[in-house]
């Protein structure tokens, strides 16, 4: 049987009723929501950390750098399991394991538990994004689905809005030490929450139940069916080249938006001594900037292409960081409270947008990848980028800083310049429908 005869009666559509739907996208929303939510738990209150834990910022700087490595691992692990278990355990698994991780940090008593802790969230954020896309690029229309993907991926924004809210709120009723923790708690505890519910309400994805029902049955052709271990199939001579240079635009994408998660509080903190109220009102202001950015390349996608949307929100990251670049080396960067009309906070908010390229990155890779390799394929690219772009990149850009923060996250240039590259050469498969078997 060939590959389009196998594929002549499978769906065409999602296959899912309209209630299905509605879970899918609500589970899909919280996934990257609780993603943010997670990431940010070190960036945001890093000086709190370091005085409670007793240790420098350069060694709570590395706590990301392998939490970053670690959710390469559960990138490649949740990946495979969501091709081959199924997207919905996979995924309830996954947000389980970061919320048990989220609360067990909120009650270290040492350093050293609290890697601990922030490993296994590593490990268990590695299985979100691939899921949450994976599960949304199989059941929704063509038309629209890079704006849908957009708004999909700025929730990662939005949860780390939720996280520096939170925190914010603890900080200020439970003192330093009591309210970071209490806060790590509370996400955790809600997260998991999350995943119990998966379990029960989120639908499993229609085309991966079509693809095993053909597995089993004998009817995939040999040169579609998935191999035992799905990740060498991302690496097979029809998909490597694409899974490659995702690789690469996922590591500058991240490098861009760490640069800004992981040094801005502390920079407007230590370097401007400001306030926490005002401090944590800025980087609020810079999310809601970057929410914007996400939404607006995700619907740019659904006209022009994902690679050129994508170029696009790089080239605009370019401009930002290059600003907010020249002020710093020539000391002329200064954010007080009376912030709105200081240049810096513009140059900041303008590198804040500069990761717009995120709101189509997701759908891109979705579509890109086939049914059998698809939650492995994305996980895989996202994740790799994550742990160098979120993880090793950081503590390399302090030092490449000589341990300047204004510096380090100026160097965020580095991510859009390599996004412009990268993108132009990259694969494009944009609004095409989605099958069981191809």
């Amino acid at each position: 049987m060939t590959a389009v005869s196998a594929g002549a009666h499978q769906l065409t559509g999602s296959g899912h009723p309209r209630r299905e739907l509605r879970f899918i996208l609500v589970f899909a929303f919280l996934g990257s929501l609780f993603d943010g939510a997670e990431i940010n738990l070190v960036g945001y209150p890093l000086t709190y950390l370091s005085g409670s834990l007793h240790v420098s910022t350069v060694a709570l700087v590395s706590v990301a750098t392998f939490q970053g490595f670690a959710s390469i691992a559960g990138g490649f692990l949740f990946g495979w399991l969501g091709d081959t278990l199924g997207r919905r355990r996979t995924y309830a698994i996954s947000v389980l394991a970061f919320g048990v991780a989220a609360v067990l940090g909120g009650l270290a008593p040492d350093f050293g538990t609290f890697l601990v802790t922030r490993l296994l969230a590593g490990l268990g954020m590695g299985g979100l994004f691939g899921l949450s896309f994976s599960m949304f690029t199989e059941c929704w229309k063509t038309t629209r689905r890079g704006s849908m993907g957009g708004l999909i991926q700025s929730m990662y924004f939005l949860g780390e809005i939720v996280t520096v809210g939170v925190l914010y709120a603890c900080l200020s009723w439970f003192g330093t030490d009591l309210g970071w923790r209490t806060g790590y708690v509370v996400i955790g505890a809600v997260s998991v929450a999350i995943g119990l519910a998966a379990f029960r309400l989120l639908p499993e994805s229609r085309h991966w139940l079509e693809y095993q029902r053909a597995l089993r049955e004998g009817t995939v052709p040999p040169e579609l069916r998935r191999t035992r271990v799905p990740l060498l199939d991302v690496f097979r001579s029809k998909v490597v080249y694409g899974s490659v240079i995702f690789m690469v635009l996922s590591t500058a994408m991240f490098l861009t938006t760490n640069s800004v998660g992981v040094y801005l509080s502390t920079y407007l903190l230590k370097v401007q001594h400001l306030p926490l109220g005002t401090a944590s009102g800025i980087v609020l202001i810079g999310y809601v900037f970057t929410i914007a950015a996400y939404s607006a390349t995700g619907v740019l996608s659904d006209s022009i292409r994902r690679k050129y949307a994508f170029l696009a929100a790089c080239v605009f990251g370019v401009v930002g960081f290059a600003w907010f670049l020249s002020q710093v080396l020539s000391g002329t960067d200064h954010v007080s409270s009376s912030f709105w009309s200081d240049t810096t906070f513009w140059a900041l908010m303008w590198s804040a947008a500069a990761c717009g390229g995120f709101g189509v990155l997701g759908v891109w890779m979705s579509e890109y990848y086939p049914t059998r390799i698809r939650s492995t394929g994305a996980n895989s690219s996202y994740y790799v980028g994550r742990g160098l772009g979120a993880g090793v990149y950081p503590l390399f850009a302090l030092t490449l800083a000589g341990g300047g923060i204004p510096l380090a996250l100026a160097l965020g240039v580095l991510g859009p310049l390599a996004g412009i590259v990268f993108s132009a050469i990259a694969p494009d498969r944009t609004g095409r429908d989605i099958v069981a078997i191809e």
